[in-house]
């Protein structure tokens, strides 16, 4: 057994004890350290923008008809001059919307080719139809058939608007006159067969009221053609209750008028 030498094993002890101070931090940088990584661990890493491509806007649903849409409309009523609009609630929410603005408008919710001749205006005190002739318009565009869709007998409807033609003819003989064909309903409001109302019926009165134009030898307007769909309804955007063109279809519509009068 080797002698034990005091020297050497301090030396080895002071050696040992310089070299761990060396590598350990101290107790205040370890602190530093552990602060310093949690802070870095803290903040999320800065993220490039990137561009996004600019989506290209759905189309808008317009009318789906030969005629213009209202974006593409004139704006021009010179035809309407000294004109006047007789009819139902069609012409009703025509006038409220105040698309033409140089007519005269007797129209009147649920007003029909019978009443007309009794029924004042809100505002009048005479019939209707003794107004009108008063007047002494140029024009007169008229349209009925809505309320008249559920009458027993067709051809009471037709005679009816007969004696309205001849009776503005014999009062001015001059006078050009605009059948309006009756609009398309929804399929949903056609399904439900309320009061006479189908896509059927409205063809059904369209075909009788061309045929009683052309016996009269005055215009028949078919307005139909601006509001009808490929499957023969009126698209379900266009109304509010599948019968009464909105605000924009009511401008395709005036559109059609422009075009064709």
């Amino acid at each position: 057994m080797r002698p034990y030498k005091p020297g050497i094993f301090a030396a080895v002890i002071l050696s040992c004890l310089l070299l761990s101070a060396c590598q350990a931090p101290s107790e205040t940088e370890s602190s530093e350290l552990s602060s310093v990584s949690e802070s870095q661990s803290s903040v999320a890493p800065t993220v490039e923008p990137t561009t996004q491509p600019t989506s290209t806007p759905s189309p808008t649903e317009t009318p789906s008809s030969e005629s213009s849409t209202a974006s593409e409309t004139s704006n021009d009523n010179s035809c309407f001059e000294n004109s006047a609009f007789v009819g139902n609630s069609m012409l009703e929410d025509l006038n409220m919307y105040g698309i033409i603005d140089n007519a005269d408008f007797y129209a009147k919710t649920g007003l029909t080719v019978s009443t007309v001749f009794t029924k004042t205006t809100i505002d009048g005190t005479a019939p209707i139809m003794d107004e009108v002739i008063a007047g002494g318009y140029d024009k007169v565009f008229l349209m009925f058939g809505l309320n008249e869709l559920g009458w027993s007998y067709s051809d009471v409807f037709i005679e009816d608007y007969g004696k309205i033609i001849d009776t503005l003819l014999n009062a001015n003989p001059d006078m050009e006159i605009y059948v309006q064909s009756l609009f398309p309903v929804s399929k949903e409001r056609s399904d439900k067969n309320l009061y006479g109302v189908t896509n059927e019926r409205i063809v059904e009165y369209n075909s009788m009221l061309k045929e009683l134009t052309e016996e009269k030898g005055v215009h028949y307007v078919d307005v139909y053609a601006s509001m009808v769909t490929k499957d023969g309804t009126l698209e379900d955007s266009a109304s509010p209750d599948g019968v009464h063109p909105n605000m924009d279809y009511c401008k395709v519509w005036v559109q059609y008028l422009r075009e064709h009068c």
